[in-house]
Order: C-alpha cells, then structure tokens, then sequence
C-alpha cells in the first residue's frame, strides 16, 4: 500500500510537471496493435466441462463478453479448424473506403470466422482513458490416434491511447501506478484463461504459435494478482 501510494505521488508531481508544458487539448494519437495465439488443449473432459472453463477464465479479467455455441454435428476432425480474418476493405468491397481510413481504423472492422468451432467468443477489456482490448476466441475440437482434444484461437485488438489533454494523461499515469502496463494485462487476460482451463480439466496446453509469441510456458504457473514477467511475450 505504501508503495502504490508513493508511486501516485509520484505521478502527481510528474503531471504537475506536464501542465505548464502541454496544451490542454493535445493531439490524441492511439496506437493499436493486432495479436494472435493458438494453444493446444488436451484432456479427457467432455466438451460441455472445457466450455465452462474456458468462460470461467476468460470472465476473471474481461468487462463483457458475448457468446455462443453452434451446433456441430458428426465426430471431431482429425486436424483442428482455424481462425480466419476477413477484411472488408479487400479487393474494393466497400468501393474507395479503404483509401480513405487509416490502418488502425481498417483493423477495427476486420471479421473474424470461426467455421468448425464449438464455441465462440467475443469480449472486451476497457481501461478508461488508457487502453481498450478486444478479444475473439474460438475452441475447435479435434481427435486423431495420437491426441483428443481442443485448439483455442485467441485474436485481440489492442488499442492503448496516447497523447490528449493534461486530464487524459493525468489518468493514465494514476492508472499506470495502480495496475501497472496495459500490455501486460493483454498477456494476463490470456494466461489467466489458460489456468483456469488447467485447473478445471487437469488438461495439458501446449503453445503452438502466435504473434508475438510466448517465450515461456507462465499458464503453469500459479495465480498471480498482477501481471509477472514470465507472462511477457518476444518484443516485436
């Protein structure tokens, strides 16, 4: 507790320091980047156990989320589906809109699809004047010889604001003393999943690709209150 409140004295005394030397309305500038990751879920759980775990550990660090279950009929593929992105903007579809955006706002209206998938899911992560995380996820069964089991696709669009007034980044220094980076908690959201999962079907998940990806397996790890390290992925 001291320490936090070190810190937002701190803060304080840097934005006192920021008010003589910027406007009042300063240019906002947001930077959003887009992300990806596929992990492999094994386990013996039935398929109604792996969805409410992977609900229950997306819900531990999201403000809302939509989701569905489609129905999928017959036996698992012996190979799991994948997530596809669809651009609205390619190949002319809406005409001379593409041209006319840039391409933070282009990756806002991207599509993703989820055919085959089991379970889909859409949630959102806001930090008020700070960051804005958007999330999809999709669970697609598989069953081979070797393997049973499941493949989470994770796709999130990560937008953290920069630059504006004295009062916007006066709240994100505060936000940034309590709760530490927001691209940590991007890496969190998804870790804290993961743990979840394991902890509710014993199930074994491995990493199999992303970007950036995970250098470190952190989803073994024990429940941490604030994003850690070992949670980070490769710098870009």
């Amino acid at each position: 507790m001291l320490k936090t409140k070190t810190s937002l004295l701190t803060m304080l005394a840097i934005a006192g320091g920021l008010s003589g030397a910027l406007p009042a309305n300063a240019q906002q500038a947001d930077r959003t980047r887009e992300l990806y990751h596929i992990f492999d879920i094994q386990t013996e759980a039935s398929r109604s156990d792996v969805v409410k775990a992977v609900k229950d550990g997306m819900n531990i660090n999201v403000s809302d989320s939509q989701t569905i279950t489609p129905l999928v009929r017959g036996t698992p593929p012996e190979e799991p589906g994948t997530f596809e992105l669809v651009d609205p903007l390619a190949e002319g579809r809406l005409g001379g809109l593409g041209a006319l955006i840039g391409a933070a706002q282009a990756a806002q209206i991207k599509q993703v699809k989820c055919d085959g998938a089991v379970w889909i899911a859409t949630a959102q992560r806001r930090i008020r004047g700070s960051q804005t995380l958007r999330l999809t996820l999709c669970l697609f069964p598989y069953a081979n010889d070797d393997a049973r089991g499941y493949h989470l696709d994770a796709y999130a669009l990560d937008t953290e604001e920069k630059g504006g007034g004295l009062s916007k980044r006066l709240g994100r220094l505060i936000a940034g003393a309590i709760v530490g980076n927001p691209e940590d908690w991007t890496n969190k959201t998804i870790v804290d999943l993961l743990r979840e999962v394991h902890r509710q079907t014993d199930a074994t998940v491995d990493y199999v690709e992303g970007q950036p990806a995970f250098t470190e397996r952190p989803w073994e790890n024990g429940w941490q209150v604030l994003p850690s390290n070992d949670e980070n992925t490769e710098e870009p």
